[in-house]
């Protein structure tokens, strides 16, 4: 039986895991592990080893009906033409050339490639090539003190094994948080405040971060005053594999959060919204929520890889090859590209007809990745540590918790998909509150409606419900529900 082996980096984060991907000629797919790959050596996640669920192939649509890709491109340009008030969203789920490619439809449009993390806008210029480009993953074996702002068993498992070997090599790590970490030697629950004289934080120390579509710009401000006032290293994980090429794509231009994209397509400022494997539905909260938003567009025109919720919606889909099988490059939290070895140019071949239809400039994959190289990798390319250029900011006090449903986001949150650990955690106290038996579930409603789940039982602090799928009732980062039992 022929098949097709390609090399390739998984989507799940921005770690950048190699990989193989196994296609026979029927095109099922096959996971398997890459040892030469620097970032993870052969490690997968959980995510990683169930990616055949990704990579669901799209098709190209017009206005409901199935079409060829030549169609969907003419029409998307029919559409685009003299179209006002256009958003454009590009999170970081596709190559370096791919994103490029799409700021040239952007610029024949006259707008600019939003890439969904507002709190970008919300911190000094200076300080966002810290936020977009961390240290090499092998620094964190070496630090003495490592201060955990996330938990990694389940956003970003691949870190685990770095953290271990902090620990073997002498590392005390603590954890701040809302879920105590069996591999910290401390788990505190504390304010921002108090950050810098309880953490005990020096140069030879790491901070371990996120920085994602739902990130309190507040946090990112008072962790990066962290490191400013304690010289400890800081790394900033994110979510989608691209994310560090896309922000440095997007440098220097106003960028719009998903909560602000999707503001203004209900005030009505965003009538025309143009994605890039960027599906909405997966991204927000509430998928439900998201689809009544999304529903008052004039025109949605998709630019995708994948067969994800929001094709159903679009009024044109311009389906192009698979993540794996692209020509191409992707660079990760360290700063270092990872090429692709697929050799499709679909997408950039449609998206080059499509800018040229728009009155824009007419390119090719060479032409692309020869300015990619020029414009980012040759100015970003790392591993190396970037020292923090800004100053001490100013923060304000931090909010309320808004809820007592928490969610913590990570990959299959991001991309929709199924996941054998459909449950909340909660604490001993709350069972015993609500009376849970064993084998029961938790009826939690909010606002947003009702749904009944699993519940497994964790040290969390009182009072809290933790969530690391989807749920109906989720408003966002955290929600008001009122638990019961069923």
């Amino acid at each position: 039986m022929k098949e097709m082996i390609y090399q390739t980096v998984c989507p799940g984060c921005n770690i950048g895991c190699g990989l193989y991907i196994r296609e026979s000629e029927e095109g099922a797919l096959v996971v398997d592990f890459m040892k030469s790959s620097s970032a993870n050596l052969g490690k997968l996640c959980r995510f990683g080893m169930k990616l055949p669920h990704y990579y669901s192939k799209a098709t190209n649509v017009v206005d409901g009906k199935e079409a060829d890709i030549k169609t969907a491109v003419k029409a998307a340009s029919d559409k685009l033409k003299g179209a006002k008030n256009v958003a454009m969203l590009a999170v970081g789920a596709t190559t370096n050339e791919e994103h490029l490619a799409f700021t040239k439809i952007a610029d024949a449009l006259g707008t600019v490639v939003n890439t969904g993390i507002g709190a970008y806008e919300e911190i000094p210029s200076e300080c966002h090539p810290s936020i977009s480009q961390g240290i090499p993953l092998d620094d964190i074996e070496k630090a003495g003190r490592i201060a955990l702002f996330i938990d990694p068993y389940v956003q970003y498992p691949l870190l685990v094994r770095r953290l271990l070997a902090a620990k073997k090599n002498g590392a005390t790590i603590v954890s701040v948080g809302c879920r105590d970490l069996n591999l910290a030697d401390e788990n505190l629950s504390i304010n921002p405040a108090d950050y810098k004289t309880e953490l005990g934080l020096d140069s030879n120390s790491i901070i371990i971060a996120d920085v994602h579509p739902h990130t309190d710009p507040e946090q990112v401000k008072n962790l990066l005053n962290l490191s400013l006032m304690t010289g400890a290293k800081i790394i900033f994980m994110k979510p989608f594999v691209d994310s560090t090429g896309v922000h440095l794509f997007g440098k220097g231009v106003g960028q719009k959060g998903l909560q602000e994209i999707m503001d203004g397509i209900n005030d009505g400022s965003i009538k025309t919204l143009v994605t890039l494997n960027s599906d909405l539905l997966e991204l927000m909260p509430n998928t439900d929520e998201a689809a009544k938003t999304l529903e008052k567009l004039d025109n949605l025109v998709v630019i995708t890889s994948r067969d994800s919720p929001v094709n159903k919606l679009a009024n044109i889909v311009i389906a192009t090859e698979s993540l794996y099988a692209k020509a191409g490059s992707f660079m990760n939290v360290e700063g270092q590209v990872l090429n692709n070895s697929g050799e499709s140019t679909v997408g950039i071949d449609a998206m080059s007809i499509l800018s040229k239809n728009l009155g824009g400039e007419a390119f090719d994959f060479h032409a692309i990745h020869d300015k990619m190289m020029k414009s980012v990798v040759q100015k970003f390319t790392a591993p190396k540590y970037s020292k923090l250029e800004c100053k001490v900011m100013e923060t304000a006090a931090p909010a309320e918790n808004g809820g007592n449903l928490i969610s913590v986001y990570n990959p299959f949150m991001w991309c929709d998909q199924p996941d054998d650990n459909d449950f909340v955690i909660v604490n001993m106290k709350m069972v015993d509150k609500l009376g849970l038996q064993k084998g029961s579930m938790i009826a939690l409603t909010s606002d947003a409606g009702s749904v009944n789940v699993r519940y497994t039982v964790r040290d969390i602090p009182d009072g809290l419900i933790l969530t690391m799928k989807k749920l109906p009732v989720v408003t966002g980062n955290s929600t008001v529900v009122k638990a019961e039992a069923v």
